[in-house]
């Protein structure tokens, strides 16, 4: 089975599209942790802060970023990595 030039554009855009669409969502849930963590773990708005507190927020925070800079620097090697592959398939 043969396929036409229009089929392999497809299915190479497509695979190409499934792969960033992927990647954002994977993307996404690292950020969406980070933003929970600044919404919900904050100072308290009732005058001082403890030092085991701070350092406690300050810690949830750094790991939320480093999740999200682990995320998005491996998954970008993946998906260069996935496209180059569709490419190399899909002639």
């Amino acid at each position: 089975m043969t396929l036409t030039s229009r089929t392999k554009a497809i299915l190479r855009w497509g695979g190409i599209a499934l792969v960033f669409a992927i990647y954002s969502i994977a993307l996404m849930i690292p950020v969406l942790d980070f933003g929970l963590t600044r919404k919900y773990n904050g100072p308290p708005s009732t005058g001082e802060m403890e030092a085991r507190l701070c350092e406690a927020i300050i810690d949830d925070l750094s790991r939320s970023v480093d999740n999200l800079l682990i995320t998005a620097f491996f998954g970008s090697a993946i998906c260069l990595v996935l496209v180059l592959l569709i490419f190399k398939k899909v002639r």
